[in-house]
């Protein structure tokens, strides 16, 4: 059981000398140190640990009594309210709590910039995304990681210290210049910025930066409108009808994509898609998937010509692949279909506009099928609604910025409308 006695350190000091505590946790661990308090020795009763009684000190007596009785009893509390079984566990606690109860404040180290983001990335391994209740992507802490390396590159290559003061409009104007230095495109360098302001508000969040200049309007996420296809139903039907019997793994990528284009599923759920996941209600068969970046229960009516590949393998999709290799493949397929009508992609790269012109096929890749469904499924007027419960927008107006669709191309399906059509009374 532990105990606690009080002692001075010299008992033979001609001057009042500090009050020390000596706690005995067991037989080979002990706690010893100073308390505020000082009396002469003289008169101290030694064996009793406390202030004699005596007509000298008669005015200070008690408080200092009452204060070593007060300090004991809050030592033994706390002893008791510990839920630690390992004795050295016991005694690091205490030795905090004691601190805390004299007005010690553990001097803590303030991290620093690279110091707080490797923390941080090193957290965001297990960190729990409260919208989805998963871990963040490896890609995500990939992300992290070489943003980071790009700063102390920039760092070392511009002598610009990075710090949390340091990252203010000056730095950002230098950063960006680095960036394109490096021939990044604008999307790409402002992923960059955004995982940087990711940094500085979790820093803020933690009293540890108090600079807010990356919150400004102009300390902004470039980025372009990027050059994406879609395929329209003549399209997907020349990649259907190509005979791949004798090409199996083109003939698995083309039959993945075209569940994809069919779904609205990302690659990452279509690639891999089980029998497990095919069921049947009132007649009809449904995938039901439970989505990978939002955890997300989804029901999604098999399609005909989903129906015909199912067939075609005795009921099961098509075996999973590396994403890497459906990407490949595809334009090989698409080229093959002939998919060769050329469009125009401007984009900025190294702080440069670049305008050069492409192949569709060179341009086909796993999200081409989810963003053709969506495209399809709106020219055939399906409610936009129920194709977003199946894409995932939240914001409609997000969504008809992902479908490929031109104002001319709007306007036409606009006019189908039975509005339209009225007939003159």
């Amino acid at each position: 059981m532990a105990s606690i006695k009080f002692l001075l350190r010299d008992k033979k000091a001609k001057k009042p000398a500090t009050i020390y505590y000596a706690i005995n946790l067991s037989a080979k661990t002990r706690i010893r140190g100073a308390t505020k308090l000082k009396i002469h020795p003289k008169y101290w009763n030694n064996d009793k640990g406390e202030v004699r009684n005596m007509s000298d000190v008669s005015e200070i007596k008690d408080s200092i009594n009452i204060k070593l009785t007060t300090f004991k009893n809050f030592v033994l509390k706390k002893i008791n309210e510990y839920d630690f079984y390992d004795i050295s566990e016991i005694e690091i606690q205490l030795k905090k709590d004691i601190d805390i109860y004299f007005g010690k404040t553990q001097k803590i180290k303030k991290l620093d910039f690279y110091d707080f983001c490797n923390q941080f990335i090193d957290q965001s391994k297990n960190r729990i995304i409260d919208s989805t209740g998963r871990t963040l992507s490896i890609r995500t802490i990939k992300e992290y990681e070489r943003t980071l390396d790009l700063l102390k590159d920039f760092e070392q290559k511009y002598s610009y210290l990075i710090n949390f003061e340091s990252i203010n409009m000056d730095f950002y104007g230098l950063f960006i210049e680095y960036l394109e230095s490096l021939d990044f495109s604008l999307n790409t360098i402002g992923k960059f910025i955004k995982q940087l302001k990711v940094f500085m508000n979790a820093a803020t969040e933690e009293n540890l930066n108090t600079n807010l200049s990356y919150q400004s309007k102009r300390f902004i996420k470039p980025n372009a409108k990027s050059t994406q296809v879609y395929l329209n139903e003549v399209e997907l039907k020349k990649i259907i009808d190509i005979d791949y019997s004798n090409e199996p793994t083109l003939n698995n990528a083309r039959d993945l994509f075209i569940i994809g284009a069919y779904t609205g599923l990302r690659v990452s759920d279509f690639n891999g898609i089980s029998k497990d996941n095919i069921h049947e209600s009132n007649g009809k068969r449904f995938f039901r998937v439970i989505v990978k970046k939002t955890g997300k229960y989804l029901p999604i009516p098999i399609h005909p010509i989903v129906e015909n590949i199912l067939k075609k393998n005795e009921g099961n999709p098509p075996k999973r692949m590396p994403e890497q290799h459906i990407n490949k493949a595809l334009k090989k397929i698409a080229e093959k279909a002939k998919l060769n009508e050329d469009i125009t992609i401007t984009k900025t790269k190294g702080g440069k506009e670049i305008t050069e012109t492409k192949k569709k096929h060179e341009l086909i890749s796993n999200h081409t099928s989810r963003r053709s469904f969506c495209t399809n499924a709106y020219f055939s007027g399906m409610p936009t609604l129920d194709i977003m419960a199946i894409s995932g927008h939240t914001s409609e107006k997000v969504f008809l910025n992902y479908i490929k669709i031109t104002d001319d191309e709007r306007a036409l399906k606009i006019s189908e409308n039975s509005f339209f059509k009225q007939k003159m009374i």
